[in-house]
């Protein structure tokens, strides 16, 4: 058929896809797309006539396609004939697809062409939309990241893109935005089986190329501030400044030392440049340059140079070879922050406003404070941060997401007051300057409420993670000048204080009632709410090494103002039958007591703060305060159940105060914490009944686990405590059938039962305590457990039953021991056999089923991890446990013939066959429980084996193989420890068996007849023969990591690559002369 017929069919077809008429539609148009270039990934080959054409292909003028190198040359074919943005887009799309799924298959000449072809590609078509040019760039950064080691073509970034700098104007400006694209992705994070060769690759990259495309992109600014550059348009020089700044940025923002993970740190830490940029740094241009073209360029491309000077301005001080270069550099920012802020400039574009308050900060971050108060106009350069911090505060509503910035410019120099000696000018002037910072925050903040609810503007105190850092910022400022800001938070707090008291006295005599009522608390309170947490800050930053009885004393006097504040708004809750609850001032609090405990409940606190509370409530001690507290968190655990954050913070809260030893033992002699240790399970605690609150009822049962034990109690404490679990436990025990257990209240019981169960005994950690609740589950409810598993598996429901066995046969710190004459460690195992038994055969059952069918339910598709591998991961877990817990004696199972070790094992294997390595390694939570498991496995019982199928050895060595190259250190140090004892024990067994060959020859007599006779080789030593391949590659993988990769496990590495160089004693002579 005609290639135009063609291209037209497609190119109606991609139109269709990303203009649908419905839903159905675009699913149909792609089934259609992906049907005519298939990338392969879901099976070994088979091309189009693998599978029947999806309705809407008949007679179609499909590709020929039998391969993936054929579907590669289709979508070029394709790509060429049409200049459609929608047949680009999907062209592209499924090029990166077909890359990711099927690099390793194609021929080196193949992966040249392809790179060649989309650089030509895009220099052929220099009026590409933006988007496609970002797609296309990702697929050519994809396949250097993929051949980078491989093929050293792939190289020469830079020369390749050389011949876009050298054209045209647009060409250049294609030409910029394809390298900013390839530095930001060629660093980005990735999966973790190619993790090894891409941070290989990053490295490469940043030695050889980073530098050089530093540097024409430094050339290209220069020349467009010199206005050398002939332009057709102002959009071409708008253009160009931008894409020409985005190319710095990436490279200033590379992570040089692969130590990032994301992006999530980037307003943190010093920039690492390396030695061979110090030149730009210690000249005189590199500052003055991105100044000038802040100054020069308009916005939105103005914040992009400042943004390039954030980054420049947190570079390390070791980059710098002498103390007069490094001072020099610092008064270049210096003078940028002050002329910046004397004129103004720029700071009329909120973009702007936000790249320079993060100069500040990541300034004040690399550069001591030593260094810059040394400058002569220190105080003058001081001053002028210190105004314009005010300005920025009080101008929230212009830019509402500086504080932080500002807030931590002022943390950083009040913290380095304390090791660092100032003159007495410049500290009274950072005292001063701390004080109106902290009382002019309280004060804007508290005022801003009232133009934040009528406006329904953004509110700081639902973003918790801002919040929390900007309030730490806020007590390490205040402690600098404790009692001068303490008084300034006071004098905010009594006049609304006072307003709420009246409100209060207004609606109990009926004046004001209805919405106006409700509006007016509305305000007060979360004006409260902001001086709360203000005071929690206060409290919370008080300092162990510097507490005196003044500074306990203040926080005494901030303290009894929440607690006055927090009996009036029980009052008014109690009045209003809790018609006017407010979330914001109810976390407000929780988040005080939590700021209270960390300062003052610990094992040696400060007494003067109980004087003022001692007046005022009669809490004159320790466990006075944790009697209220305990009623606080009670009263919410009762009345704040469908508020999933209240109760999350609430139990948090719970939680801390468990975590001291001396404060736990306080807890324990409340008579609140009494009350709610013989009430768990009570009605009243009504979060227990929404299904939101699974995590928390964990959290919940952990924290009453560590109150109950604080003392030593006996089995006849333990079964008081557990009478309620009793009680919901036998109806479901005499439930008959799997029909009776499959209904739905059953369901949710068995959750919240075993969730609960688990909880509990988490974090028991002494054979005492676990003896008292496992001589309690086992064996009397562990059929029941039994049951429910076959009912549900391999539902998700059946994870909380699997994480809850797990628990029960995970043996830390020893607390799983029985006596030499005990059978309980046998028949836990039996019952962990039976348990793995049941989940795996009907997990795997499902399995089939999906397959006969033509299509899965689309949830599984969507969720395989949820609904397939995290059952078969704890089950992993529960392996691992068993085979690492030393309680179990395995050779009692292989001596009488116990079928449960068998078909334990025999399950896992058929467990691990169903994951693809390729999911097994997508997963992380499923690789480390993996890995773990086959770790614990490879020490003892794999070679206890009486056999072993080659599917599943094979299976063994590639995961191990590719784990070894995780950048997670606990999956690498873990494939490191399998492989070194499968190593180690094919080292024994062959220098055993030559022993016995030679004590048997040396003892036969020679005769006519005789044979030589050697000892039966083990199954694992003929596997290594089966496999001759699997030995040099496994050595080859792990000498690349030791010589070549940046890691901080050489020791865990060292263990495999010593037994393989005594396995492979010539390859590692060829590696080692190689």
């Amino acid at each position: 058929m005609a290639q135009d017929e063609r291209t037209a069919f497609y190119t109606a077809l991609c139109e269709q896809l990303y203009n649908p008429k419905s839903p159905g539609e675009r699913e149909q148009i792609q089934a259609m797309l992906e049907y005519s270039f298939p990338t392969f990934a879901d099976n070994a080959g088979g091309g189009i006539a693998a599978s029947p054409p999806p309705p809407g292909m008949e007679n179609s003028p499909t590709f020929a396609i039998t391969s993936p190198t054929d579907t590669a040359s289709a979508l070029r074919v394709l790509l060429e004939n049409s200049p459609n943005p929608y047949v680009q887009t999907f062209c592209l799309a499924r090029l990166r697809q077909l890359v990711l799924a099927q690099f390793s298959l194609f021929a080196s000449e193949t992966k040249l062409q392809l790179r060649t072809f989309l650089l030509e590609y895009a220099f052929m078509h220099p009026d590409l939309q933006q988007f496609v040019i970002t797609q296309l760039a990702g697929v050519f950064a994809l396949l250097s990241r993929f051949g980078w080691l491989d093929l050293e073509e792939y190289h020469h970034v830079l020369e390749d893109i050389r011949q876009f700098l050298q054209a045209s104007v647009e060409h250049r400006i294609v030409g910029l935005n394809i390298l900013a694209i390839i530095i930001q992705d060629i660093n980005a994070p990735t999966s973790p089986r190619n993790s090894a060769a891409f941070r290989k690759a990053a490295a490469s990259f940043r030695d050889t190329q980073l530098l050089p495309i530093f540097e024409a992109a430094y050339d290209t600014l220069t020349e467009l501030l010199h206005r050398t550059i002939p332009f057709d348009n102002p959009s071409q020089e708008e253009r160009m400044r931008l894409a020409t700044l985005k190319v710095l940025i990436r490279c200033l923002s590379y992570d040089f030392v692969g130590t990032s993970i994301d992006e999530s740190g980037q307003d943190s830490g010093t920039v690492q440049i390396p030695a061979t940029w110090r030149s730009h740094f210690e000249g005189d241009r590199l500052v003055p340059t991105l100044y000038r073209a802040y100054c020069e360029f308009p916005a939105p491309i103005s914040a992009k140079a400042m943004e390039c000077l954030v980054q420049v301005a947190a570079v390390r001080k070791a980059l710098f070879t002498a103390e007069a270069e490094r001072t020099k550099f610092v008064r270049s920012i210096m003078q940028v922050i002050r002329d910046t802020i004397l004129s103004a400039q720029g700071m009329n574009d909120v973009d702007n406003y936000n790249e320079f308050c993060r100069l500040l900060y990541r300034f004040r971050e690399a550069a001591s404070l030593g260094e810059v108060t040394h400058q002569p106009d220190f105080i003058e350069w001081a001053d002028l941060i210190a105004s314009f911090t005010l300005n920025a505060i009080q101008s929230w509503k212009w830019a509402p997401n500086t504080s932080m910035y500002l807030l931590g410019f002022w943390q950083k120099v009040l913290q380095s007051m304390s090791y660092q000696s100032l003159g007495d000018e410049a500290t009274k002037k950072i005292q001063s300057i701390s004080i109106e910072v902290a009382c002019v925050y309280v004060s804007t903040n508290v005022g801003s409420v009232e133009t934040r609810l009528e406006e329904a503007l953004d509110d700081p105190l639902e973003n918790e993670d801002a919040l929390f850092e900007t309030l730490k910022q806020l007590g390490d400022i205040s402690r600098c000048k404790y009692q001068e800001s303490s008084s300034g938070l006071i004098t905010v707090f009594d006049p609304i204080a006072s307003q709420y008291q009246e409100l209060l006295q207004q609606a109990q005599s009926g004046m004001i009632g209805g919405d106006a009522l409700k509006n007016a608390l509305e305000v007060i309170e979360v004006k409260l709410a902001w001086l709360v947490y203000a005071i929690a800050a206060f409290v919370g930053s008080r300092p162990s090494f510097l507490s005196s009885d003044e500074l306990d004393a203040i926080d005494g006097e901030l303290t009894s103002k929440v607690l006055l504040l927090m009996n009036i708004n029980e009052t008014l809750q109690s009045q209003q039958a809790n018609a006017f609850l407010n979330t914001r001032l109810e976390l407000a609090i929780v988040f005080f007591f939590s700021q209270f405990r960390k300062s003052y409940i610990a094992d040696t606190t400060g007494k003067a703060i109980y004087t003022k509370l001692s007046d005022m409530f009669g809490i004159s001690n320790q466990v006075d305060m944790l009697e209220l507290i305990m009623g606080k968190i009670i009263r919410n655990l009762k009345y704040w159940a469908l508020e999933k954050q209240i109760i999350t913070r609430t139990l948090e809260l719970f939680a801390e105060l468990a975590s001291g030893y001396s404060a736990l033992r306080s807890l324990r002699k409340t008579e609140n914490t009494q009350l709610i240790l013989q009430n768990h399970m009570s009605a009243e605690f009504a979060f227990l009944e929404h299904e939101v609150h699974r995590q928390n009822r964990m959290l919940y049962y952990q924290t009453l686990n560590k109150v109950l034990f604080a003392d030593d109690i006996g089995e006849d404490e333990l079964l008081d405590f557990m009478k309620p679990f009793d009680m919901r436990l036998a109806p479901l025990e005499e439930l008959d059938s799997i029909e009776a257990f499959r209904q739905e209240p059953v369901r949710r019981a068995l959750q919240d039962i075993f969730r609960d169960l688990r909880g509990f005994i988490t974090p028991i950690q002494n054979r005492r305590n676990f003896t008292l609740f496992f001589d309690w589950f086992y064996p009397a409810h562990m059929p029941l457990l039994l049951r429910a598993l076959e009912a549900w598996s391999p539902d998700p429901v059946s994870n909380t039953l699997l994480k809850f066995f797990a628990e029960l046969v995970y043996n830390k710190s020893q607390r799983l021991n029985f006596d030499v004459s005990s059978a309980n460690g046998i028949l836990l195992f039996r019952d962990a056999s039976r348990v793995l038994s049941t989940y795996g055969r009907l997990i795997l059952e499902q399995q089939q089923q999906q397959q006969g069918q033509q299509a899965q339910p689309q949830q599984q598709q969507g969720d395989k991890y949820k609904f397939k591998y995290k059952g078969i991961g704890i089950c992993f877990d529960i392996l691992a446990y068993c085979l690492a817990g030393r309680y179990i004696n395995f050779g009692v199972f292989w001596l009488y013939g116990d079928k449960a070790i068998d078909e334990a094992f025999q399950m896992m294997f058929q467990l691990m066959l169903s994951i693809p390595l390729d999911d097994l390694m997508s997963f992380p939570k499923l690789t480390r429980r993996y890995i773990n498991m086959l770790d614990e496995f490879a020490r003892e019982q794999l070679t206890s084996l009486p056999t072993l199928s080659p599917d599943t050895f094979l299976y063994m060595m590639q995961s191990c193989e590719q784990a070894v190259e995780s950048s997670e250190t606990y999956v690498r140090s873990h494939a490191c420890s399998a492989i070194s004892h499968i190593g180690g024990f094919v080292i024994r067994e062959t220098e055993r068996r030559e022993r016995r060959q030679r004590l048997a020859n040396e003892e036969r007599r020679p005769s006519a007849g005789s044979t030589d006779e050697r000892p039966m080789l083990h199954w694992l030593t003929g596997c290594f023969e089966q496999f001759p391949q699997i030995l040099p590659s496994l050595l080859v993988t792990v000498f690349n990591l030791v010589l070549f990769d940046e890691n901080g496990d050489q020791w865990a590495l060292s263990r495999p690559l010593y037994v393989l160089m005594l396995l492979q004693k010539e390859v590692s002579t060829l590696s080692s002369n190689g």
